[in-house]
């Protein structure tokens, strides 16, 4: 009885043990696991700054994989069929085509669904292209910036001298080039500025146009020139620039200026005299009086 047990309690121990050195073996190995993977997972999970990033090209890609692609086809397919239009329109070629005949003279290659967008959405409401309605049919011409009747000298100088007159601004020169070819553009340009017609100005990178009034050609010293050149007024309103002109002992005229309220008040004339009827004298004698008509018999 005692070796039968004592021989069961050998193989419990050896199973023991067994078990105890595969958990041992399993717990080292899993330790070891963890130690090679923690750097690689520390990386990925860390989260992601969640501003001082610009989005890249492929970051608006992947947000919009499909439609941004398609407006892109789209809007560059409008982009090439106005700047085909502009090129016959400085060509010479004003007569208006419909799109399919554009399609066919420059080999252009529009996909189906862009041609029938460009065809009834885009070209109608484009503002550099005019429709034409003939036979019931589109046709689209190019559309310039300018109402110039011809590429010369005198149409521009009269359109710029119309607009000084009524107040509406300057003409750019890319605007000029844009109605006509930009060699002879550059050319009366030049001969307009050198005749002492017109005045070109840079202004905020564009190069503008302005129509030079005789009439009031003054002869303005030099230093003031250079002195006014040389003075800034951008981001000053009208508050702000009296202010400076008091500071430097000068005075600013105000328009529309309030009137000051120390005047004497104006005294006030006396109540409305009654009307009284004045009777026409020469003809007193025809006066007759219906106050009191007569009875009807």
């Amino acid at each position: 009885m005692a070796s039968s047990s004592s021989a069961g309690l050998f193989k419990e121990r050896e199973k023991f043990v067994k078990r105890h050195a595969e958990e041992t073996a399993f717990l080292a190995s899993a330790e070891k696991r963890q130690k090679t993977e923690k750097p690689s997972s520390q990386k990925t999970s860390r989260p992601k700054p969640a501003i001082n990033r610009s989005k890249t090209s492929s970051d608006f890609t992947s947000d919009y994989p499909s439609s941004s692609t398609g407006s892109k086809s789209r809007f560059l397919s409008l982009a090439n069929v106005v700047e085909k239009l502009q090129e016959r329109f400085l060509s010479g070629q004003t007569d208006a085509l419909t799109l399919d005949e554009l399609i066919e003279e420059f080999e252009l290659k529009i996909d189906s669904s862009d041609k029938h967008w460009l065809n009834s959405e885009a070209l109608l409401s484009n503002k550099q292209i005019d429709v034409k309605r003939i036979d019931d049919i589109n046709k689209f011409v190019y559309k310039p910036p300018l109402d110039l009747k011809a590429p010369k000298k005198t149409p521009l100088l009269n359109l710029l001298k119309s607009r000084h007159e009524k107040c509406e601004g300057a003409v750019t020169v890319d605007d000029v080039r844009e109605t006509i070819p930009r060699q002879k553009a550059d050319f009366i340009i030049d001969s307009l500025v050198k005749g002492g017609d017109v005045v070109k100005v840079t202004s905020n990178k564009k190069e503008v146009l302005f129509y030079t009034d005789r009439p009031y050609d003054l002869r303005v010293n030099q230093e003031f020139i250079e002195s006014w050149r040389k003075i800034s007024v951008e981001g000053l309103d009208d508050k702000k620039i009296c202010e400076f002109l008091d500071n430097q002992g000068h005075h600013a005229l105000i328009k529309n200026a309030s009137r000051p309220s120390n005047l004497p008040a104006k005294s006030k004339r006396g109540g409305r005299r009654p009307d009284t009827m004045k009777h026409n004298q020469h003809v007193a004698h025809k006066l007759e009086d219906y106050s009191n008509p007569a009875p009807k018999k």
